[in-house]
């Protein structure tokens, strides 16, 4: 573990603190909540965070990177409604919390989708982009552990009804910032 942290770490000390909103974010504003309580899980440098905290809820903001967190304090400046911890994400972070509005933006760990929908309110919204197996570009993970195959993102919001889904294949949408990437956005029943 203390390996990918380091990873993750050198990633973030090369990276622009500003980086662009997730498209399945900016895509669907429209159906997103205005208030209430986020948890942006991996919000690397944040941008998905203060998205959400314009809206007007108030945003938890988990990472395992020091370095990440660093850049999303040395942001805050007064905004009260942004939350930062630096943890490990793993099934325990998730006792005793309840969440309108899950994130997770480029994370996939699918030994904790139970506890994301169990910290989700009824009603609330459970939001994934990641990449998938149809990856072509050089940024994001190579290891197939992390990529989804097509269609699994539906499985990563069971019992939760479909408000939003998107999948892009590389071959066709080459130079789209969402080629070989998946979103969804499922609202739990």
């Amino acid at each position: 573990m203390n390996e990918l942290i380091s990873k993750w770490n050198n990633h973030y000390k090369n990276t622009s603190i500003t980086t662009p909103v997730a498209a399945v974010l900016h895509e669907n504003s429209a159906i997103l909540p205005k208030k209430g309580i986020a948890l942006d899980i991996g919000c690397g440098t944040g941008a998905n965070s203060y998205f959400l905290a314009n809206l007007g809820m108030e945003v938890h903001a988990w990472d395992f990177s020091e370095v990440a967190i660093q850049l999303i304090s040395s942001r805050l400046k007064g905004r009260e409604n942004i939350n930062i911890k630096n943890l490990n994400i793993t099934k325990g972070s998730f006792a005793n919390v309840n969440f309108d509005l899950v994130l997770c933006c480029h994370y996939l760990d699918r030994k904790i989708t139970d506890e994301i929908y169990n910290a989700t309110k009824i009603g609330g919204l459970i939001i994934y982009q990641t990449f998938t197996e149809e990856k072509k570009r050089v940024d994001g993970p190579s290891n197939p552990d992390y990529l989804l195959k097509y269609k699994e993102v539906f499985s990563l919001i069971k019992d939760c009804r479909v408000l939003a889904y998107r999948e892009q294949p590389s071959r066709r949408f080459g130079d789209s910032s969402m080629a070989g990437k998946a979103y969804i956005i499922g609202q739990k029943k």
